[in-house]
């Protein structure tokens, strides 16, 4: 097992309450340089949401598919939506459905996501907590960083920008008809 000391020690330290250091693509192409190829290409998987061999990748996507189905399952309900296409029969936690139900639950979509993202990354602080400089820690590094990508797209400048483009596309399709 290759371990990555001056890698991970020179990386910055990412908190979820922080701000974005850089981009996914940065990293990769830091960790490009000095990581194994076998383990360049799971960082790769990760980042691309690929199915991976990798034991600890095949954890946070189990994990994260669970989220999925949990999503699905509570949401028909909510809307009123019969059948099992939608039901998640599968593998159920307690603390997702908890978390999805309280998502859900918020009238606030932003919240919502916001309590989903704080879910996954207590999971991954969970799976790494033992892995700081080898292959698992750069994996959790890389899809925690990708979390704080998505968090980062929420702000209210962006939002309101998106909102008002919409809105005004909306009133040209009214206006035309």
């Amino acid at each position: 097992m290759a371990s990555y000391y001056y890698l991970v020690a020179t990386l910055p330290m990412l908190r979820y309450d922080g701000q974005l250091p850089f981009d996914t693509p940065s990293f990769l192409a830091l960790c490009k340089q000095q990581v194994s190829p076998s383990d360049y290409r799971h960082l790769s998987d990760a980042v691309h949401g690929s199915s991976s061999s990798h034991p600890f990748l095949k954890k946070w996507q189990k994990f994260s598919s669970m989220v999925k189905k949990e999503l699905n399952d509570q949401r028909s309900k909510k809307l009123g939506l019969p059948g099992a296409k939608y039901r998640n029969d599968g593998e159920k936690e307690y603390r997702i459905s908890e978390a999805v139900r309280q998502a859900l639950s918020n009238e606030n979509a932003l919240e919502a996501e916001i309590t989903l993202l704080a879910l996954k990354w207590k999971y991954l602080d969970e799976l790494a907590s033992l892995h700081l400089f080898d292959i698992e820690g750069l994996l959790s590094y890389a899809i925690k960083l990708q979390l704080l990508e998505r968090k980062s797209l929420f702000t209210k400048e962006e939002g309101n920008a998106e909102f008002k483009r919409l809105f005004s596309n909306l009133q040209s399709e009214i206006a035309n008809t």
